[in-house]
Parts: structure tokens; C-alpha cells; sequence
């Protein structure tokens, strides 16, 4: 399938925008496909406005040129609505684009797929939290997200990963800042699936995600799909710093069985709540001082341009 009105999205300060511009642009003229625009992203509309107006002047696909903000920036605006997003990754961790595929920065290939790649429909999950406030606790609307969230120490290391490290160090960045808190014996957090009894725990962090796959060919659920319909968990609950060594082979080696300090579980809903404000984390991007995420998997409601399989 190849793409008809093509709109674009682009974060102006992702590495390498203006040469993935234009060789968009290229693509789509030698495909005779019509740009019908390009609106850049800024602090206050960093993408839904900018997918909203597409769409309403005719895109059937919308093109981001950026990270994972971006991207779920717009899928949140393009989630039930029928039009294809299409993604060219240009982020540090571009968490997404490894979990359908895709070839990552602005070569030929993901600039290929954006336009003409296969039509998948994949699950988005979707999370509102409570958080402290001047006011006291305030809701959050629900948030759209296309990999995982997570309340612990894993949104403190991505909170104070600064841009210098991050421009450095690119995606390794957050395991630098997380190691400092390997030896933590972990926060109390309580942990309540599919609306069954709320299960205390200490946990270095909960994650819940509709996909897993992050750098290193790691897979945080090595039982996920982006389209299987379910909310995956897990907790991490090393009880000396020594688990971290079957819990870090087990991601890197995709070795099968239990390993102490994890615990797998799948689920269509999740609600994780802490005692005191944490940092949690939406596809790598923080927010503070939150008390409890209430998260859901929305099936097939993502349309997006995967790599076709190969024969």
C-alpha cells in the first residue's frame, strides 16, 4: 500500500530533521505522493495540534520526523481515527521504531517504510495518574503510549538524565544515571491487576507496557507483541544487588525461565500506586510526583507502516 496525502510532522531539533526532510520529500515525488504539509512541533504544541490539523485538511498518513515524543505525541491524536502513521525515528532511544522493525535514523529505508511500508494495526495503551499538586492529588486526562510505562527508580533515571549525557551518551545515558541506584532496596509500591486484590510490594520499579524491546536487543517482556491484545507486567524486585546479574542476562540473552527479583504477569488493565510521590516514566519521557498510573491496552487501535516480512 502506498501512501496518499502525506502530512509531516517534524521536531525541528532531532538530529539529522533537515536532511530527513528532504529526502521525504524526494521519496515522495518520485512516488508521485503530495506533501500537502509540514508543521514543525515547539514546547507547547509538541505534535497532537500539528497531527489534528493534518488530518483535517485531508492527510490519510502522518509522517513524524522525530523521537519517541513526537511519535506518541501524534499517535495519541491518530490512535481510532484510521490514518497511518508512518515514522522516520530520529531520538536517542526511538524505543517504537525497534519494536515494529524499523531501520533507525534517516536513510532510505524507514523514509521507504513511512510511505509504503505494511499496513499494521497495533495496540496502544493508554494511562491516566494521580498527582501531587499544589492543591493537593489532581488526575491526569488519559495519556496515550505506544511501549511502556513505569513508577520507580527507572523514571528517576530517566528524569535525571540531562541533555548533555544524553547528547553524549545517546540511549546509554539512562543506564548510566540508573546504576547509581542498583544497591536501593526499592520503594513500596502496591500493585493491583485486572481489578483482583491490590498485592503490597517493595520494587525497584513496576513497568507495564504493551511492547518491550529497548537497546542492547534487550526485551523487557520477552513475551510481548505490539499486537497481542494485552498489557504485560513486571516488577523488579532484586533482594541483593547480585540479582541484577540473571536479571540483566535474562534481558540481554533472552534466556526462558524465572530469575529471582522478576515477576511476569499479563493483564488488560493495571493500577500501580505508591506511598509517598515518585517519578514515573511514559516511553522514556518523566513525570514527577505521581502517586498512581491506571493503565489499559486499547487493541488494534494504532494504525502504523511496518517493515513488510521478509520470504
Amino acid at each position: 500500500m502506498t501512501a496518499g496525502r502525506v502530512g509531516v510532522v517534524l521536531n525541528p531539533v532531532a538530529r539529522r530533521a533537515g536532511p530527513a526532510l528532504a529526502r521525504l520529500g524526494a521519496a515522495c515525488r518520485e512516488r508521485g505522493r503530495e506533501i500537502i504539509d509540514v508543521l514543525t512541533t515547539t514546547v507547547a504544541e509538541p505534535g497532537g495540534p500539528q497531527a489534528a490539523r493534518l488530518l483535517a485538511a485531508g492527510a490519510d498518513r502522518v509522517v513524524v520526523l522525530g523521537g519517541d515524543g513526537t511519535v506518541r505525541e501524534v499517535a495519541e491524536v491518530l490512535a481510532g481515527s484510521g490514518a497511518t502513521l508512518g515514522i522516520v525515528p530520529l531520538g536517542t532511544a526511538n524505543l517504537v521504531a525497534r519494536n515494529l522493525g524499523l531501520s533507525l535514523g534517516d536513510g532510505p529505508a524507514p523514509v521507504a517504510t513511512a510511505l509504503g511500508g505494511e499496513i499494521r494495526d497495533v495496540d496502544v495503551g493508554r494511562v491516566a495518574y494521580e498527582q501531587l499538586g499544589p492543591a493537593g492529588t489532581v488526575r491526569s486526562p488519559e495519556r496515550v503510549f505506544l511501549v511502556v510505562v513505569g513508577l520507580g527508580y527507572d523514571g528517576e533515571a530517566v528524569a535525571r538524565t540531562g541533555p548533555r549525557l544524553k547528547r553524549v551518551a545517546g540511549w546509554t545515558s539512562y543506564i548510566v544515571v540508573g546504576a547509581r541506584h542498583l544497591a536501593s532496596r526499592g520503594h513500596r509500591l502496591t500493585l493491583q491487576v485486572d481489578g483482583g486484590a491490590p498485592r503490597e510490594l517493595r520494587a525497584w520499579t513496576v513497568l507495564v507496557g504493551v511492547a518491550g524491546r529497548i537497546p542492547l536487543g534487550i526485551d523487557l517482556f520477552p513475551e510481548a507483541a505490539p499486537d497481542d491484545g494485552r498489557l504485560h507486567v513486571m516488577t523488579v524486585t532484586p533482594g541483593t544487588p547480585l540479582h541484577w546479574v540473571p536479571i540483566a542476562l535474562k534481558g540481554i540473552l533472552h534466556r526462558p525461565g524465572s530469575v529471582p527479583g522478576l515477576g511476569y504477569e499479563a493483564a488488560t488493565r493495571a493500577r500501580v500506586a505508591a506511598g509517598a510521590p515518585l517519578t514515573a516514566q511514559l516511553d522514556g519521557d518523566p513525570h514527577p510526583d505521581v502517586l498512581a498510573l491506571d493503565v489499559r491496552v486499547e487493541p488494534g487501535a494504532l494504525r502504523v507502516a511496518a517493515p513488510r516480512p521478509r520470504s
